[in-house]
C-alpha cells in the first residue's frame, strides 16, 4: 500500500467513525423525553370500539442515558397471563446501529427494537416479537385530572391457569378497597405519597379522548379490564381495555395503580359500604358486557 492510499484510507475511516458518532448523538438527543403509542390511525369499528395493537410496553421516558417505563417487558415470570402487563422501572438504554437497546432488569440482557424513524416529534419502532411497526408521539399533559377516584375491574379468560378476577378502588383521600373472586375483601388508608404517585400516572390522560373499548388481537388465555373514573361518588367515564391495548396514557395510570396498591402497606380500616356497592355494580356491568352471567 503506497503512502497516498494509506492516508486516504485513514481519512475515510476517521470520517466514517465521526459520521457514525454524530448520528448516534443526534438520535440520543432526539429521543429524550416522553413517548406514547400513537392511536390516531387505529381502525374504529363503530360504537366507540377501536382495534388496537398488542405491545410489550406502555411508552417511554428517556432522560440522559436512562429510560423510565411505567409498564415494561421485563417480569420475574416468563408468563404474564394472569396479570397482564407488569410495571417497569428506571433502567439503562443505548442506541447502536439503528437499534434502540433497553436493559432488561429481570433477564439481564438487552431488549432491542429496530428504529424505523426518529425525529424530535416522531418515533417508529419495529417490534421483533410482534413483527410490526409501532409509532410513538409526544404526549400532552392533561389540563386537569377530572376524577377523584378510579375503579379497575379485571377478568381472566382461559383454561389451565389459576387466575383471580379482581376489583380495585382508590381515591385521592388515600382510601383503597380490594375484592377478588374468592370473596377476599380488604380496605386500607394509604399515605399521601402513594396518592400522589398513583395519580401522577394519569398526568397525560384526557379521559374525554378515550373511546369505549380497545380490542387487541391474539388467541388463548387473556386478561381484560374495565376502568371506571369516579367523581363525587359517581362514574363519569368507563372504558374497557382488552389485553393492555388501550392508549399508553391510560395504561401508564391503571397498571401502575394496580402494582402500587398490591405492594403498598397501609392502615386497615372499615369497609366503606358505598364504595363496596359501587365497585360491585361496576364489576357486574363489566361481566354483563363480557357475556358472563
Amino acid at each position: 500500500m503506497n503512502r497516498f492510499v494509506f492516508i486516504f484510507s485513514v481519512v475515510i475511516g476517521v470520517l466514517t467513525l465521526s459520521c457514525g458518532s454524530n448520528k448516534k448523538e443526534e438520535s440520543i438527543k432526539n429521543i429524550q423525553g416522553d413517548w406514547v403509542f400513537d392511536t390516531s390511525g387505529l381502525p374504529n369499528i363503530g360504537t366507540g370500539r377501536i382495534i388496537s395493537k398488542i405491545r410489550d410496553n406502555c411508552g417511554f421516558k428517556f432522560q440522559n442515558d436512562s429510560c423510565k417505563m411505567r409498564c415494561a417487558f421485563y417480569r420475574k415470570n416468563e408468563s404474564n397471563v394472569c396479570d397482564g402487563m407488569t410495571t417497569g422501572s428506571m433502567t439503562n438504554f443505548d442506541i447502536r446501529n439503528d437499534s434502540l437497546r433497553i436493559w432488561d432488569l429481570e433477564r439481564k440482557r438487552w431488549h432491542t427494537y429496530l428504529i424505523r424513524n426518529l425525529t424530535k416529534d416522531s418515533l417508529v419502532l419495529f417490534d421483533r416479537n410482534m413483527q410490526y411497526d409501532i409509532r410513538y408521539v409526544r404526549p400532552k399533559n392533561a389540563k386537569d385530572i377530572l376524577f377523584d377516584g378510579i375503579i379497575v375491574s379485571k377478568l381472566f379468560f382461559g383454561e389451565g391457569y389459576e387466575c383471580l378476577d379482581e376489583s380495585f378502588y382508590f381515591n385521592k383521600q388515600g382510601y383503597y378497597y380490594y375484592k377478588n373472586s374468592t370473596n377476599k375483601l380488604a380496605s386500607y388508608r394509604l399515605s399521601q405519597h402513594i396518592v400522589n404517585d398513583i395519580f401522577s400516572g394519569f398526568s397525560h390522560l384526557d379521559i374525554h379522548s378515550l373511546k369505549q373499548e380497545y380490542i387487541g388481537g391474539g388467541t388463548g388465555a387473556s386478561v381484560h379490564y374495565s376502568i371506571s373514573f369516579v367523581k363525587n361518588d359517581k362514574v363519569i367515564k368507563r372504558v374497557i381495555d382488552h389485553q393492555n391495548t388501550g392508549p399508553d396514557q391510560l395504561l401508564q395510570g391503571y397498571i401502575s395503580m394496580i402494582n402500587n396498591l398490591k405492594q403498598s402497606k397501609g392502615e386497615s380500616i372499615t369497609v366503606n359500604n358505598n364504595v363496596s356497592k359501587l365497585v360491585d355494580e361496576e364489576f357486574d356491568a363489566f361481566c354483563q358486557k363480557m357475556g358472563i352471567d
